[in-house]
């Protein structure tokens, strides 16, 4: 199974409400995908982002990315970020998220 973590930074607060419509409307395709499971967190100050899905094979994951609602939020993205990282991860679940953020900080 592949973990794939992401995290999002927002360029400011007046992006929040783009970066909700597009994840709320990611989060109901993924409802009716190949992926496993998913959850989403944030940070305290609403700025930083992080999106964890579970899937079953790397192909599942291109399927979804680069169709759908994903596709377009991707490129709309940098209107919102110009700070987005994702990871990747072997693992049977999906990661507890003190885990998921050490995945970012190298440890």
């Amino acid at each position: 199974m592949i973990v794939s973590i992401t995290r999002i930074e927002l360029n400011s607060y007046s992006k929040l409400i783009a970066f909700f419509k597009f994840n709320g409307q990611i989060i109901k395709e993924l409802q009716q995908s190949k992926c496993k499971k998913h959850k989403v967190t944030g940070s305290l100050n609403f700025k930083v982002w992080y999106t964890m899905t579970l899937w079953e094979n790397e192909n599942d994951i291109t399927d979804f990315y680069r169709n759908g609602t994903h596709l377009e939020a991707m490129k709309q993205s940098k209107s919102f970020s110009s700070k987005i990282q994702s990871k990747r991860v072997e693992n049977m679940d999906l990661l507890n998220w003190k885990e998921a953020k050490k995945v970012f900080a190298g440890k």
